[in-house]
């Protein structure tokens, strides 16, 4: 579970300049007690103020992610729901919802982690269920899941949850994430739908529902103690984090879950799998990125290096805000306030020609493609090595990277903030998210039959291609 936390907010390494073991994101508290005590008034109107104030000052472009009159127009409401005492969890679910207004997937307020690890420990129990978020915002079981003689069908719509409907609910949650879009919030919370339920609206172990199949509405309690098991097949990130496998004569897919991985162990990977590919006679290669959230950017080069017929970069320029705390890549700490600008100079080459590959590439992206997997989609974008097919990002082609930690002084929730910009291999320096070449979205219906239309929208242009070139 702490894996997808740190990869929705983490900076990418290289680039960003840090990585996993370097931030303690979630260390053990100070005091421990602090879970059960309660917070006054004015401390928790204190730690606002420094929570804001600590994004302003340490991230680089505050003004271009965030409307900064909605933003303090936000924090006087915030600040108007907290009259009486409060546990940290309760504060997080007022104080949390500032988040989505810095516009911002690495500058947020991370989840009070502790009490939800203590909770489970009790035994306690989240949401059970998998969920995806469709493109107009309605709410569906991901997969099939059966309890008894009680079964749940892969693309039954929850239309509520205990009595809130769900366009409010997913409102309400996408709130306590951070995201440069709607789109990028309410894919981070569907994949971490049982936390995000219990962080924001404190619903755990028991849940009243109301669905729909096939238009006919019906009620359904689901108790902690009800074992579930899924029944549906495994999607492709349960299949496993990382792996390749051919998919018909010819056509091989690369399938990354994410790029969180020691840079040695990633490189035998990449290795042994362009081996195969050359072994298998693949002219056209499909890398699956759609579920990945970021990393390690020294593995994004390496891949690259295996896709590249030329010298590459996977950013033109990078911005820095320095603080109090960074000494940063420029090594030093300068004025704080002080924005540095520096021309990214380093070119990477392309493996030797019998290692790499030089056929066709199609880079599949989606929403939640994000951080140091969007980094990858602009550098094979960009130096033309791939043809970038799926939805499009929730993210910005541009990233923000290397964040700053520090804690609220009275609750001691712990903020996370990003003090740099990364402009993309081609010096375009706009706000705009990935656009693949070919779009393809998803549909209610593929969650229901477990169809990926995306694989299969590739394989046609393949073979589309292969009969035109023949």
């Amino acid at each position: 579970m702490i894996r997808l936390i740190l990869l929705t907010i983490l900076a990418t390494l290289g680039i960003a300049g840090c990585k996993q073991s370097h931030l303690d994101l979630m260390p053990p508290l100070d005091d421990p007690s602090i879970m059960g005590k309660k917070l006054t008034v004015a401390e928790m109107h204190q730690d606002i103020d420094a929570f804001v104030a600590g994004v302003l000052e340490r991230h680089p472009e505050i003004s271009e992610y965030a409307d900064e009159d909605s933003l303090y127009k936000a924090v006087t409401d915030v600040k108007a729901e907290v009259n009486d005492p409060m546990t940290r969890t309760e504060f997080y679910r007022v104080i949390g919802k500032l988040n989505h207004r810095f516009n911002d997937g690495h500058s947020l307020l991370i989840w009070p982690y502790p009490e939800f690890q203590q909770l489970r420990d009790l035994g306690h129990k989240p949401f059970p269920f998998e969920v995806a978020i469709s493109a107009t915002g309605d709410l569906y079981f991901k997969h099939s899941y059966q309890s008894g003689e009680l079964a749940l069908v892969a693309g039954t719509q929850i239309l509520a949850i205990n009595g809130v409907v769900a366009p409010i609910l997913i409102d309400k949650l996408q709130q306590y994430r951070g995201g440069e879009s709607r789109l990028l919030r309410e894919q981070i919370i569907a994949r971490r739908f049982g936390l995000s339920l219990w962080a924001g609206m404190g619903f755990i172990d028991d849940f009243e529902l109301e669905i729909a199949l096939d238009g006919k509405v019906s009620s359904l309690s689901i108790r902690k103690d009800q074992p579930w098991r899924q029944t549906s097949p495994m999607s492709a990130l349960q299949q496993g984090e990382h792996y390749y496998k051919q998919l018909q004569s010819g056509v091989g897919l690369l399938y990354l879950a994410h790029f969180d991985i020691d840079p040695a162990e990633f490189e035998d990977f990449i290795d042994q799998t362009f081996v195969k590919i050359k072994q298998e006679k693949i002219h056209s290669l499909i890398i699956d990125i759609r579920d990945n959230t970021g990393g390690n950017t020294d593995t994004v080069t390496y891949l690259s290096r295996h896709l590249a017929d030329k010298p590459f970069r996977l950013i033109s320029s990078v911005r820095e805000k320095l603080n109090q705390d960074n000494r940063g890549w420029f090594n030093y700490k300068g004025r704080a306030g002080e924005i540095i600008t520096k021309q990214w100079q380093q070119w990477e080459k392309p493996v030797e020609a019998q290692k790499g590959f030089s056929d066709d590439v199609y880079l599949m992206v989606g929403p939640i493609t994000y951080s140091a997997a969007i980094v990858l989609a602009t550098t094979l974008e960009d130096h033309q090595f791939a043809t970038l097919v799926g939805e499009k990002s929730g993210g910005f082609a541009n990233q923000t990277a290397q964040g700053n930690l520090f804690n609220l002084p009275h609750s001691q929730l712990r903020a996370y903030v990003a003090t740099r910009i990364l402009v993309r291999p081609n010096g375009d320096s706009k706000r705009h998210n990935v656009e693949p070449h070919h779009v393809i979205n998803r549909s209610p219906s593929d969650i229901k039959t477990q169809n990926d239309a995306g694989i299969q929208r590739v394989l046609e242009l393949i073979n589309d291609k292969q009969a035109n070139d023949a």
